[in-house]
């Protein structure tokens, strides 16, 4: 019919869950909903072998129609590792761009925030410990795997800047000391 879709896979023990103008796709069985009017969600059977007995680690597949943005939001329901990846129809209706993020740690606190958008980019933000502040973040562009975000160099440089400002300082206070004493003395 010429409908566009995202296509969304996720393998681990995690509950799913998409949002969009009050309606909502939930992999959670207390509040399962798999039909709305922006999309779908079913489920396979994971072949990993991974596996708790009172975990439900199926594989979650969304469908969502691709002409609006979606805030995802994903649960960690046992241990394991996720394996996270959406895809992009092209103008021919073929699935052409695979984004893949693979081997995300997931405990049960585990919280992972992302939004599923036609972009130049895909980014998971993940929380790993439910404490509301993201831990890690990844990042992926058109068929390329997701890769964490690694902002370390930003402290390197802020802690480069502030030695040299105290070196500066301590130069400065010793000269300054030192033209003083050759004054006086």
């Amino acid at each position: 019919n010429g409908q566009q879709y995202i296509y969304i896979r996720i393998a681990c023990p995690v509950d799913v869950k998409v949002s969009h103008n009050d309606e909502t796709l939930n992999s959670n069985e207390e509040n399962l909903s798999m039909r709305t009017s922006f999309g779908s969600l079913s489920f396979e059977e994971n072949t990993s072998e991974y596996s708790e007995d009172d975990v439900d680690d199926r594989v979650k597949i969304l469908r969502l129609k691709a002409d609006d943005n979606y805030d995802i939001s994903i649960e960690g329901t046992g241990r394991g590792r996720m394996n996270y990846t959406i895809g992009f129809m092209d103008e021919n209706g073929e699935y052409s761009d695979f984004r893949k993020f693979t081997n995300i740690k997931i405990k049960k606190s585990t919280v992972i925030d992302t939004v599923a958008a036609k972009s130049k980019n895909t980014i998971l933000n993940v929380d790993e410990d439910g404490d509301g502040k993201y831990d890690l973040k990844y990042k992926a562009g058109a068929n390329e795997r997701g890769e964490i975000v690694d902002y370390s160099y930003i402290i390197y440089i802020v802690i480069a800047t502030v030695g040299l400002i105290i070196a500066a300082a301590v130069f400065l206070i010793i000269k300054k000391k030192t033209n003083t004493r050759k004054r006086n003395g």
